[in-house]
């Protein structure tokens, strides 16, 4: 592989080679799964001949095949924009068959195929039904074509009518059409003995509701004919999906089982993960307020046994702090030889509960906060900002980091690249571990670790993870965005491309004037210094991030601030800074509402499988105020528990604490995570009913919030310590009531006042 890459780059930077040497390169990359290389190599040989001794052949089988290929690595691209990669494929296409954009014409089932393909995955990328319905068009076109030996455009159409019917799209009649098509295959299609042949025949009875019968045809397939699990995967997660718009519960239904065990035999962990799709998780930010919160979603996960299917963690400013911290507690334990259980996920998060709330106690404010000559120094020094952030990556790593890494010394991001104990080369093919290969024939996933920063020099999302970071391209839109992207690339440790995993949390967590932006230094010439901001700037709940990394199924805990009401316009000076805030955070609350939105429609067209959007104020009373001269005098009938189980007094009390990095109390910090807990607990069983069977709620474990869950969702008139806790908590809006949030030189009241300008 290594010598494949060297010989593809040194072609780029314009080494003449043979054409059958060129050729070749591009397809052994592609067989790699190094895509994006593999087009630069393809498109370099279509459109610089001169860079080839001997020219591209002129016979068009060689032109229409170069053209198709491009076109597909074009669409499949991850590091081009995915707003407008499908529609380069598409005219890549159209440009060598005038069919592709003339329905009038015949054409031939393999180009047409592609172009259904490159439609269909610009509808996962972009959740427009259009995409979907473009898609099917293609296919039905090159079904209309001779079934071949594997009918793979028949087949494709009929995936496509369920898809479409499943979206509420003349339902009837398309699943009439899709039954049809798959009647024909099993009609018209003779058994060959290649693997596709019976791939094909075998979705078909498997989309007819014939699972036994699928089975019985994956049966007869030789030896030498089957396929590795790996090659499997696309028709895998196809017909996983196809299961879930049949039946209710296909993970119960035993000759699903069968066959799925048939399928992929020796990867019985794999049919789970087809079955329940990707799982992502989000982490928003909101200081130590949010990791508290995400504390108690991830207790509630841990119970469900959900952590083990999760296989992208997604985090933000404050969930980033703390997501972390997860995932090098996590790699810890898929490094021991001992099998993984259920129960060693309720372990784990019991003692990160132990570890986080010991790392606050050590006052990470108070190890970062400058006197106040010094703070009024760094803005005559135009720091644009009151703390300085590779302080704050110190202070991370020497109370958060360090006490969960093996060795001493700072933790780089590429160290963290890890191979589980429990890999077994044998079933991926690959001595090496890949999350993105081979996390779907895992029981228990690594997750692809993401934490989200915001470049200042661009304002597009900057991405960390433990093998690249920069800026990719998956948020940035083309056709509305003409400032340029910064390459993202591999670490080099050579060359300094490389951060420190505290570093990199920093830049996520980065808030604006609270903190300067984190330099990373000039990598890009043009004298470019790389500035990095709070990733909540851009998308404060990282759901881009899990949509641009394929998620199927995604659980968002969302702890942010939120807007509130503003009676009156505050006057002054005062009211100037107020006003300021106002405005930011009324874009901040957009573009939440907007993430969500998106979230939401992707859900409704079938796109997500699943869709948990966890936030504090979920629930809380939101009645109309009416004007004083209404004759309107309906009003919201309250209820003392919101539909989450949570008292509305703790609830709102709890939404409104800070968000910021001082010491939390201990009521504070078990009383955000027993929200957490139950939240989870409630909107997983409302939102994700077909998942209920698979991810079971084991006995409630001995969690440290235990008592203020027990408070938080009590029905009781009172209790001995409610009043004290509430006013306790309405105290804790803005200022921390633990006297270690003093600023070093500073007195307190001269800090509040600093903290309440800022609002922070």
């Amino acid at each position: 592989m290594p010598d494949t890459v060297s010989h593809a780059g040194k072609f780029l930077r314009g080494k003449q080679l043979e054409f059958t040497e060129a050729n070749e390169i591009w397809k052994q990359l592609k067989n790699e799964d190094q895509l994006s290389l593999a087009r630069q190599v393809l498109r370099q040989l279509r459109e610089k001949p001169f860079c080839l001794s001997d020219g591209v052949p002129n016979d068009t089988s060689t032109k229409e095949t170069l053209c198709r290929q491009e076109a597909l690595l074009t669409s499949k691209d991850p590091e081009l924009d995915a707003a407008t990669r499908h529609d380069e494929a598409l005219n890549l296409l159209a440009s060598e068959f005038e069919f592709i954009e003339n329905r009038k014409l015949a054409g031939d089932e393999e180009t047409l195929g592609i172009a259904g393909g490159i439609c269909k995955r610009r509808w996962n990328d972009l959740g427009q039904l259009k995409d979907l319905v473009q898609a099917a068009e293609f296919y039905e076109r090159a079904a209309k074509n001779e079934l071949g030996d594997d009918a793979y455009p028949h087949i494709n159409a009929a995936f496509l009518e369920d898809l479409l019917a499943a979206a509420g799209d003349r339902p009837a009649e398309r699943r009439e059409r899709a039954k049809k098509l798959r009647e024909r295959i099993l009609r018209d299609l003779a058994a060959s003995g290649t693997w596709f042949n019976a791939a094909t025949r075998a979705e078909a009875f498997f989309g007819l509701g014939k699972y036994a019968e699928a089975t019985d045809v994956l049966r007869s397939v030789g030896a030498d004919a089957k396929r590795a699990p790996w090659e499997l995967r696309t028709m895998a997660e196809q017909l996983a999906h196809l299961a879930y718009l049949r039946e209710e519960r296909p993970l119960e239904h035993p000759s699903i089982q069968t066959f799925f065990e048939t399928l992929l035999p020796g990867a019985s962990d794999a049919i789970r993960s087809v079955t329940i799709g990707k799982v992502g998780l989000a982490l928003s930010g909101g200081g130590f307020r949010a990791s508290f919160y995400h504390l108690g979603v991830l207790a509630c996960l841990a119970e469900r046994d959900i952590l083990r299917d999760v296989e992208v963690l997604s985090c933000v400013s404050g969930g980033s702090i703390v997501g972390a911290c997860y995932w090098l507690k996590l790699r810890q334990r898929l490094l021991k030889s001992e099998p993984m259980r259920h129960e060693s996920y309720v372990e784990l998060v019991r003692e990160l509960i132990s570890h986080f709330q010991d790392a606050v106690r050590a006052n990470l404010r108070g190890q970062i906060q400058p006197h106040v000559a010094r703070v009024i120094w760094r803005f005559l020094n135009d720091e644009r900002g009151i703390l300085d952030p590779e302080k704050a990556a110190d202070a991370l790593e020497e109370y958060f980091y360090r006490p969960l890494w093996p060795v001493d010394g700072p933790i780089q991001m590429d160290q963290l690249v890890f191979k589980p104990a429990d890999h077994d080369a044998a079933l991926t093919g690959s001595e090496a571990f890949n999350p993105g290969k081979h996390n779907w024939l895992r029981a228990h996933k690594v997750p692809a670790l993401i934490l989200n920063a915001t470049t200042v020099n661009t304002g597009h999302a900057w991405r960390f993870t433990p093998t690249w970071m920069g800026e990719a391209p998956w948020s940035i839109h083309e056709s509305a965005d003409s400032i340029p992207r910064l390459e993202w690339s591999m670490y080099d440790k050579d060359v300094g491309w490389q951060i420190r995993l505290s570093r990199a949390v920093a830049a996520s967590a980065c808030v604006p004037i609270v903190f300067a932006p984190l330099r990373i230094g000039q990598y890009y010439g043009q004298g470019i210094e790389v500035s990095l901001i709070d990733g909540a700037v851009h998308d404060n709940q990282g759901s881009v991030s899990l949509l641009a990394s394929g998620c199927n199924v995604i659980i968002v805990s969302d702890a942010c601030a939120q807007l509130m009401l503003e009676p009156a316009p505050v006057p002054g000076l005062k009211g100037l800074r107020t006003s300021t805030w106002r405005f930011v955070n009324t874009l901040m609350e957009r573009v939440r509402l907007a993430n969500f939105a998106d979230l939401e429609s992707r859900r409704r067209s079938g796109l997500l499988r699943g869709l948990t959007f966890l936030h504090m104020k979920a629930g809380l009373d939101a009645d109309v105020i009416r004007l004083h001269f209404s004759n309107e005098a309906s009003s919201l009938e309250s209820t003392p528990l919101s539909p989450s189980g949570v008292r509305k007094d703790f609830q709102r009390a709890l939404a409104e604490l800070r968000t910021d990095l001082d010491v939390f109390t201990t009521d504070e910090a078990n009383g955000l995570m027993a929200c957490g807990y139950q939240m989870a607990s409630k909107g997983l069983d409302r939102e994700l009913p077909k998942l209920q069977r698979v991810w079971r709620a084991a006995p409630r474990a001995d969690w440290p919030f235990q008592e203020m869950l027990a408070e938080i969702t009590s029905l009781a008139t009172t209790t001995a310590r409610r009043d004290d806790r509430l006013a306790a908590l309405g105290a804790a809006h803005n200022v921390s009531t633990s006297s270690s949030s003093q600023l070093a030189g500073t007195p307190l009241p001269l800090w509040r006042k600093i903290k309440s300008f800022l609002s922070i």
